[in-house]
C-alpha cells in the first residue's frame, strides 16, 4: 500500500497466459526492483499495454528494509516479491486467491468502496489540483493559462506513467510552427521598414527597427517570397476553377484562360514588388498606413507569435507523454477512477 499511495503505482490484475509480461505493485517480481542503500530502489518492470516503468526512487528506511527481506534468499528471479498478499486467513481461510483481488478484499474491509484504484485517483486528482494552483498565473492570458493547464495534466501523466512513442509526425509539426513562427517575423521586417518611410528620424529614434529577426536572414526571406508567390498563384487557380464549377452546374458559359490569366498578374506582381523590396532595402507603406497603426499591428504579431512558441514547448514537452487519461480521469473528482 506504501508503494501505491506514494507512487502510484497501478495495483495489477492476473491475466492469461497468451498476454504479455505485464505486472502490477502486487505482482512483482524479484528482478523488477533494485535496492540501493541507504534508501534508493529502482523499478524496471512492463506495465499496462506493455509501457516500461522505470523510475528511481527514495523510501522511507522501515520500507527498504522490508523490500530487502523480501528479496533474500532463497528468493530469485521469478519468485513474486510479495509471495504472501495472497493468503489472508482472517479473510478467507485456506483459499488462494489473485493478489489485486485479496488487496481490495482487505481495504474493503477498512472501508466501503475502498480499494486499491483509489489512491492511484486520489493522488493523480490532488496532483492536477495542487500544479494548476502552482502554475496558474492570475493575470495571465489565456494562453498562459492553457499552458499551465497542459504542464498540470503533464505531471499527472508522468506520475501515472501514462507514455507513448514519438509520433512519426512530431519533428514535421515542430518545423511547421517553427516556419510559422518565422513568417510573422518576415512580416514585423516588412512592418519595421515601412514605419522608417512613414517617419524617417526613427532610424535615429529606434535603432532596434533596422535590425533582423532572429532566424531569418536574406536566403530565407527569398525563399518564403517565392513560396509566397506559388501559394498566391495556387490560390487564384482553385478559386477560378471553383467558379467554372458552380458556372457549369447554372449551366453558364465558363470563364476563359484569358479571365485566369488576368488574375494572375497579382502574383507577378508580388513577385517584382519583393524583387523592388529586395533591391532597395525599403518597403513602400500601404495607403492610409500611419507608425501608430504599424505599433498596433507588431503588437498583434508578438501575440501570436508567443502562443506558437507556446504551442511548440507543450507539443515536445508532450511528445512522450499520453495526456488523454489524466484529462479523461483526473480532472473531475466526481468521474469513476480509472480502471
Amino acid at each position: 500500500m506504501y508503494l501505491i499511495d506514494r507512487f502510484a503505482l497501478r495495483a495489477g490484475n492476473e491475466k492469461g497466459e497468451d498476454e504479455a509480461d505485464t505486472v502490477g505493485c502486487c505482482s512483482l517480481r524479484y528482478e523488477h526492483i533494485t535496492l540501493e542503500p541507504p534508501n534508493k530502489v529502482t523499478f524496471d518492470f512492463l506495465g499496462k499495454d506493455s509501457i516500461r516503468y522505470l523510475n528511481t526512487v527514495e523510501v522511507d528506511p522501515q520500507v527498504f528494509k522490508n523490500l530487502k527481506i523480501f528479496k533474500r534468499p532463497p528468493k530469485r528471479e521469478g519468485d513474486m516479491l510479495f509471495d504472501r498478499i495472497n493468503v489472508l486467513p482472517h479473510i478467507l481461510p485456506m483459499i488462494l486467491t489473485s493478489q489485486t483481488g485479496s488487496l481490495n478484499k482487505h481495504l474493503g474491509e477498512l472501508m466501503s468502496g475502498l480499494s486499491a484504484k483509489v489512491f492511484r485517483t486520489f493522488n493523480a486528482s490532488f496532483t492536477f489540483q495542487d500544479q494548476l494552483r502552482k502554475l496558474t498565473p492570475e493575470q495571465g492570458s489565456v494562453v498562459d493559462k492553457f499552458a499551465a493547464y497542459t504542464e498540470a495534466n503533464r505531471q499527472v501523466a508522468i506520475l501515472c506513467n501514462h507514455k507513448r512513442a514519438v509520433p512519426k509526425t512530431h519533428e514535421t509539426a515542430i518545423t511547421k510552427i517553427e516556419d510559422q513562427v518565422r513568417a510573422l517575423k518576415y512580416q514585423k521586417m516588412r512592418i519595421k521598414k515601412q514605419m522608417l518611410q512613414l517617419d524617417p528620424k526613427l532610424k535615429k529614434k529606434r535603432p532596434e527597427l533596422l535590425e533582423y529577426e532572429s532566424d531569418v536572414d536574406d536566403e530565407w526571406i527569398r525563399g518564403h517570397q517565392k513560396d509566397l508567390v506559388e501559394k498566391t498563384r495556387e490560390q487564384i487557380r482553385k478559386k477560378f476553377e471553383k467558379e467554372n464549377e458552380k458556372r457549369a452546374k447554372e449551366d453558364m458559359k465558363p470563364l476563359d484562360e484569358k479571365e485566369l490569366k488576368g488574375r494572375l498578374e497579382a502574383a507577378e506582381e508580388m513577385a517584382k514588388e519583393f524583387a523592388r523590396e529586395n533591391k532597395s532595402g525599403t518597403v513602400e507603406p500601404t495607403a492610409n498606413q500611419t507608425v501608430d497603426k504599424c505599433e498596433k499591428a507588431l503588437d498583434k504579431l508578438d501575440e501570436r507569435i508567443y502562443t506558437l512558441r507556446s504551442q511548440r514547448e507543450m507539443r515536445d514537452l508532450n511528445k512522450e507523454t499520453a495526456l488523454g487519461t489524466s484529462k479523461l480521469n483526473y480532472i473531475d473528482p466526481s468521474n469513476p477512477p480509472e480502471t
